[in-house]
């Protein structure tokens, strides 16, 4: 059995509770804010259904998975699949900077995500929730009046509540309180957007499509962690990389893309066949990832295949990509 060695970064659980973890960043050396991992399938654990195959690309702007799914049962099975997105800031500050750039309809499905069934798109449903230090407060925002994408429009349904309320919402911890200025309210949660969908699972193959564009991480003075720190574990950095970027660091910048991949064990059984492909987009750009031994297939792209696989760890990888 082929296991993944890989730091890990986060993992899901099929609980909402658990699924909170999933995006919080991660405060790293040298002031690196770790990228926000999507990815993984999840439902309640199965005995019957497995993964007979799974295709991953990774690239800055885009993230591909193909699943092929076999069902050991001997009639339709119909289940409810999660893909919880990751949790995301809506203070108005540079993290919540990707709200801005959507319309008010698009803003909710913050990452372009969808999904294919043998080969036909599928309606998702959004299920929105907003976190406080791991707690549920959906319901209390909700009853609030304000909207859990408050990046978007929750200033002016702030200032429509009474100034009790509001005093009561930063006292809970929902808002900061300006100390200059007692009119200013910043809110403290995330939010997250989890899709959801019925799927029938049939004896045999089904084939499942997932897209959507990543968010990634980066930092505007990363030091010495990709050189000699902690990224140099986390990434498999070789010496032949190091010498790379100590030659071009100051015209790169570092990106980071995370993959939730420890889902694979709500499935029946390790993945059959598991294929990786990390493409850099330019022949310019550096890349690193685990494990070391990934091919070149092309100018830009790199392979990591293995069979009857179990993952142990996410996947996360660093792009120096330049202008």
């Amino acid at each position: 059995m082929t296991t993944f060695t890989i730091r890990q970064s986060s993992i899901i659980a099929f609980s909402v509770a658990a699924v909170a973890a999933i995006g919080a960043p991660i405060v790293l050396a040298n002031g690196v804010i770790s990228e926000r991992p999507a990815g993984g399938l999840v439902f309640t654990k199965s005995e019957t259904i497995g993964i007979a195959s799974e295709d991953l690309f990774l690239s800055i702007k885009e993230v591909r998975v193909a699943y092929v799914y076999n069902s050991m049962a001997t009639k339709v099975q119909n289940v409810t699949i999660s893909f919880p997105m990751p949790e995301m800031p809506v203070d108005g500050g540079p993290d919540s900077e990707v709200f801005n750039r959507l319309d008010d309809k698009d803003a909710r499905n913050y990452m372009d995500f969808a999904v294919k069934v043998d080969g036909k798109p599928v309606a998702v449903q959004m299920r929105e929730v907003a976190w406080l230090r791991g707690q549920d407060v959906t319901a209390r925002l909700t009853a609030a009046g304000l909207p859990l994408l408050y990046v978007k429009n929750g200033q002016q349904a702030l200032e429509r509540l009474p100034q009790t309320l509001k005093d009561e919402l930063a006292q809970e911890g929902l808002f900061i309180k300006s100390e200059s200025d007692t009119t200013s309210y910043s809110p403290e949660w995330t939010y997250q957007v989890v899709f959801e969908w019925e799927q029938s699972f049939a004896p045999g193959n089904t084939k499942v499509d997932i897209r959507y564009k990543p968010i990634l991480g980066d930092s505007a003075d990363y030091g010495d962690y990709f050189e000699r720190g902690e990224g140099v574990k986390r990434y498999c950095i070789d010496d032949a990389f190091r010498t790379a970027l100590q030659r071009r660091r100051a015209s790169l910048e570092p990106l980071r893309l995370g993959y939730v991949l420890k889902t694979a064990r709500f499935w029946r059984g390790p993945i059959g066949r598991f294929r990786l492909v990390v493409d850099k987009e330019k022949a310019t750009n550096l890349v690193a990832f685990c494990p070391l031994n990934a091919k070149r297939i092309s100018e830009t792209a790199f392979e990591w295949t293995a069979t009857n696989f179990l993952p142990e760890r996410d996947i996360e990888v660093v792009f120096f990509a330049g202008q």
